[in-house]
């Protein structure tokens, strides 16, 4: 099952935010400035794939009247504590 979603992009660490199956979700992507160009032309809402992790968009193009379609890979750390410890 996919989900239709509106996400937040924090630019600077790639970040990405959204609200999906009554949950809020944290992943990343590699190229947030990307994903932001390419959320800012999208013909409709961006869909998320919980099975792939991927963001599926659909952008306008001139050959193809439906739209290109791309995939963003979102990843997930796996906890949600300190990824380093600083020693004493």
């Amino acid at each position: 099952m996919t989900y239709p979603i509106l996400p937040i992009i924090d630019r600077q660490t790639g970040q990405v935010q959204f609200k999906a199956e009554g949950h809020w979700h944290i992943r990343y992507v590699a190229d947030p400035l990307r994903l932001e160009r390419l959320l800012a032309r999208g013909v409709r809402r961006p869909i998320f794939d919980p099975e792939t992790s991927n963001l599926l968009l659909v952008v306008p193009a001139i050959a193809d009247p439906a739209g290109k379609k791309f995939a963003f890979s979102l990843a997930k750390f796996p906890s949600n504590g300190a990824l380093t410890k600083l020693g004493s």
